[in-house]
């Protein structure tokens, strides 16, 4: 069966008016290249601050990709949740 766990890297204490955290889901995890995702997910991050100041608000692709995710992550929370509770009780 193929592995159901994902490993969530959360950044915090950016410098930035328009990012307080990024959630960063890793496709596959590898505790020896954790340091490399990390600075990957910083970069990534960076860049979309510099968009921002920019050129201003993001585009509503943007926003449309971002809400997707976010809603994204929430299903993945609930249904660990779900899992936890099942199989861990």
């Amino acid at each position: 069966m193929k592995e159901l766990t994902k490993k969530v890297v959360i950044l915090n204490n950016f410098s930035s008016p328009y990012v307080s955290q990024a959630i960063i889901i890793l496709k596959d995890y590898n505790p020896k290249l954790e340091s490399r995702a990390i600075a990957d997910a910083e970069t990534i991050v960076s860049r979309y601050i510099e968009r921002i100041q920019k050129n201003g608000q993001p585009t509503k692709a943007v926003r449309s990709k971002s809400k997707i995710l976010k809603i994204l992550i929430c299903l993945i929370l609930i249904a660990s949740i779900c899992f936890a509770i099942k199989y861990l009780s």
